[in-house]
């Protein structure tokens, strides 16, 4: 079904102030049949000073939040988004705004933005609205969602940690012991890894898929999610036995529009891929080096102007298109800071560069469209630079609140962790290539044959041999997988042989130095900022109430409950 002429939806940002927290959200298009009749502009939903909030904005934000978060309709999510809107109308209109309208920086934001609204709708309308769906994978997918399942997971950052707990597993290991291992959260170490029951739609894409395709009680090889890697073992499976085809037919166009974002991601690197090859995109190595030496002065607010570097010269090129470092500079410098800090070398640079050949290709594509002109389009573009104020607005908000000693030395006492010096351990260590070689050594070892020269004459990591398998006081958290196991072993105790990739290692903790909080008088400003962080939402809720007091706010009850949405 196209979607053509229906709502076209932009990332916006909510901040609710009765408990609840909206996020930026991307809905690329969604179809929503909005029962109540809203072309009456003149319906005001509330008032607040001179401004007015218009029924029909009320209920477009309403269907935006219900289908992002797929939490029901009820009046206290309506009076909260509502009292958000109020908020917003309050924090742009009734309070002094004059230092982020003339922030250079604002500025930028609200020129990129309109450039990300109109290719939002070019991925909108060439992506999403063309990603296909079955009716067979339409059937699946409700099956899934009448079909609870349980899990239990072991979670790792990278493939060959995940690959090492998966060997561990083959062998032989306890999924609840590598749980209690690996997991820095205290719930999921005494639970052995436990999510509970979830049904389609509750977890990440890739985890879910990959639950789904288990018999109970089989684990899964490591998964890739878009946090990291995780092992999945299947505990049980529980379907609804009645499924009737008029409840799947009531529940077919909402399963749909579920089941295409749900492919976006991929679609639109497919659709990326088509128009975009970087393996094309050529480079002056010297040039981007030069760029990126420029940058790190700019970045240090260096006034020494003679260190930069500066050239005419093509440092980039894709087909017929290409950049000078002049040019190159003068781009990069467009980007807003939010993206920028994520230079962080020569190589995330080349990335950015990339990034910005994309965005010139795609950019064309939708001019060529007629898509900058699209009322929609035009529509949105107001509405996100909203977005992109109140996030300004709630950064000035928190960073000139004003909290006491007293509140900052409580959140210091109460998270000592967040202020507190890394816990370090000595390790001594044997890493032998065979698992027969790696339990001869141990059984010498737990006889009292000497660590050290045993590390000398056998471990293959040389520079530790050559320290007698020392490997020096470091942060325990550089063991990975390894941390919790070394930290909890009493002093010179043999632990091991564990697998680790392809090797076997035999480890002794031979010192420990637990970290020590630091003092509060050395961290106050790093507290404040964690505190402030930590009451955002109460401190953003109390400035918006101080500026109540001086606006008359009027709301129109009735309709706030008479509105009636049509979410399939």
């Amino acid at each position: 079904m196209s979607s053509l002429g229906k709502k076209f939806q932009f990332p916006v940002s909510h901040i609710l102030f009765t408990g609840f927290t909206l996020c930026s959200f991307f809905i690329p298009y969604y179809i929503i049949y909005s029962q109540t009749n809203l072309s009456d502009s003149t319906q005001i939903i509330a008032s607040v000073g001179t401004c007015q909030i218009s029924a029909k904005d009320f209920t477009e934000r309403l269907e935006n939040f219900i289908v992002s978060s797929g939490i029901k309709d009820n009046i206290v999510i309506r009076q909260s988004i509502l009292n958000n809107m109020i908020n917003e109308k309050l924090l742009y209109n009734y309070d002094d705004n004059k230092k982020i309208f003339s922030n250079s920086e604002y500025q930028k934001e609200l020129k990129w933005s309109d450039r990300q609204v109109v290719l939002a709708f070019l991925r909108d309308q060439e992506v999403y609205a063309k990603i296909p769906v079955t009716d067979e994978e339409i059937r699946e997918a409700y099956l899934r969602v009448n079909e609870k399942i349980a899990a239990r997971h072991l979670f790792a950052k990278t493939k060959e940690e995940a690959n090492s707990l998966y060997q561990l597993l083959q062998t032989g290991a306890d999924f609840n012991i590598l749980a209690k291992q690996i997991f820095t959260d205290t719930t999921l170490q005494k639970n052995g890894g436990y999510v509970g029951y979830f049904t389609w739609g509750d977890m990440d894409p890739a985890f879910e898929d990959a639950a789904y395709a288990l018999k109970v009680g089989e684990i899964s090889k490591p998964v890739k999610t878009a946090q990291g890697y995780s092992i999945i073992k299947l505990e049980d499976r529980v379907t609804n036995p009645l499924i009737t085809e008029n409840e799947f037919a009531n529940k077919k166009q909402h399963m749909f529009g579920v089941i295409r974002l749900r492919k976006k991601a991929a679609a639109e690197k497919e659709f990326n891929n088509k128009v975009f090859d970087e393996n094309k995109v050529w480079f002056n190595e010297k040039l981007i080096s030069d760029i990126w030496d420029n940058m790190k002065i700019s970045m240090k607010n260096s006034t020494e102007v003679k260190k930069y570097k500066y050239s005419d010269k093509v440092c980039v090129k894709y087909g017929k298109k290409s950049f000078t470092q002049t040019q190159l500079e003068k781009r990069i410098d467009e980007i807003p800071l939010f993206h920028k800090v994520k230079i962080t070398s020569p190589e995330n640079l080349k990335a950015a560069v990339k990034g910005i050949l994309l965005q010139d290709i795609l950019y064309s594509i939708a001019v060529d469209k007629g898509y900058d002109n699209n009322r929609a389009v035009k529509d949105m573009m107001p509405k996100y630079k909203q977005t992109t104020f109140l996030e300004y607005k709630s950064r000035e908000v928190q960073n000139n609140a004003v909290l006491s000693d007293s509140v900052i030395k409580s959140f210091y006492n109460n998270n000592p962790k967040y202020f507190s010096y890394p816990d370090k351990i000595n390790v001594q260590e044997v890493i032998v290539g065979s698992k027969q070689l790696a339990d001869s050594i141990n059984n010498f070892l737990i006889k009292g044959a000497d660590f050290g020269a045993i590390a000398e004459k056998y471990s293959q990591r040389k520079w530790s041999a050559m320290n007698k398998g020392i490997m020096g006081l470091d942060e325990v958290s550089k063991f990975g997988m390894l941390k919790d196991t070394l930290w909890n072993s009493g002093i010179n105790k043999i632990i091991g042989p564990i697998n680790i990739q392809d090797k076997f290692g035999i480890f002794k903790v031979i010192e420990k130095k637990p970290g020590e909080v630091k003092a509060f008088d050395t961290i106050k400003k790093e507290a404040e900022q964690m505190a402030k962080q930590e009451k955002a939402r109460q401190i953003l809720e109390d400035y918006t109430n101080n500026l109540k007091i001086k606006v008359v706010v009027n709301i129109d009850n009735k309709l706030l409950g008479d509105i009636v949405i049509g979410i399939n």
